[in-house]
């Protein structure tokens, strides 16, 4: 009798092991789901050669990763640290060694690398292997002109890139203007709205439109409260030294609310900054 029943209690005690095991394991993939899972993203050379002739599928699934990461992040209000940063570039060099021509990896690097992370270096890196395998498409040159100017300061490297594609069709006629006044060149937010429009007309994402909504609305209440430190400024020969002064002059009727949680400040030069630096932070969300 009890060598009968030997078969069926291995069976069973594998079958217990084996379940077990897959439970455990389930459980290790479900955690390194949710911890961050673009923090896994293979370097390009390797996936390049597993992925054989399906290097498109392989870009496409990673994009789809990268936005499924940020989606994440922007729903929850949450900040991305300086680690998973550096693993979105990567991941983003991957996607564009797969498919050099891959339109959205160079756009997502302008919206999230330079506008959010402020990682200029690492958009600009990329924006230049787009010119290289999409010469015509004039948005790479211009991203990159912009870059340049509005966040590195550097009129001459942006002079150039906003020359290169207002050379390329499709290229509005404002972008000539701004490459050709950038040697006298003063910053205005206007430049930032006007960048921000071209950019939300780029894409179709509903998450990356609704940040650029904020951002330009943002800027739009700063150029705002900028023309009326200057009708101050006419008015009594000095700058208002806080946006106070602007209510009790009956310029404004109220100091506007920055969207993203921060405030508005006058700096010594009269023109209007954030605390919040267009970013959603911890501290902000928690007021």
């Amino acid at each position: 009798m009890i060598t009968r029943l030997k078969p069926v209690i291995l069976f069973l005690v594998l079958l217990s092991i084996f379940v077990f095991f897959s439970m455990q394991l389930e459980k290790q993939r479900e955690s390194l789901l949710s911890a961050s899972f673009i923090e896994h993203t293979l370097p390009s050379k390797l996936i390049g050669l597993t992925s054989l002739e399906f290097k498109g599928l392989a870009s496409d699934f990673l994009l789809f990763k990268f936005m499924t990461f940020i989606g994440g992040k922007v729903a929850q209000k949450d900040v991305i640290d300086e680690a998973q940063w550096e693993s979105l570039v990567t991941t983003l060099d991957t996607i564009t060694d797969l498919d050099p021509y891959f339109w959205d990896a160079y756009l997502f690097a302008e919206v999230f690398l330079a506008w959010d992370a402020r990682k200029f270096e690492d958009a600009n890196r990329l924006l230049l292997k787009g010119t290289q395998y999409i010469p015509d498409n004039y948005r790479v040159f211009y991203y990159l002109g912009f870059n340049y100017f509005y966040f590195l300061k550097d009129n001459e490297n942006g002079r150039k890139y906003l020359m290169e594609a207002a050379r390329r069709p499709g290229c509005s006629s404002y972008v000539a203007n701004l490459a050709a006044r950038l040697s006298v060149y003063t910053f205005k937010h206007r430049d930032g709205i006007e960048f921000l429009k071209v950019m939300l007309g780029d894409t179709k994402d509903r998450a990356t439109r609704d940040q650029f909504q904020m951002r330009i609305k943002t800027l739009e209440i700063m150029e705002y409260l900028e023309q009326k430190i200057s009708e101050f400024h006419e008015l009594y020969r000095t700058y208002p030294k806080t946006l106070d002064d602007l209510v009790r002059s009956g310029l404004i009727s109220r100091v506007p609310a920055d969207p993203y949680g921060g405030e508005f400040i006058i700096m010594q030069n009269g023109r209007v900054y954030t605390t919040s630096n267009m970013l959603f932070k911890k501290d902000n969300l928690k007021k």
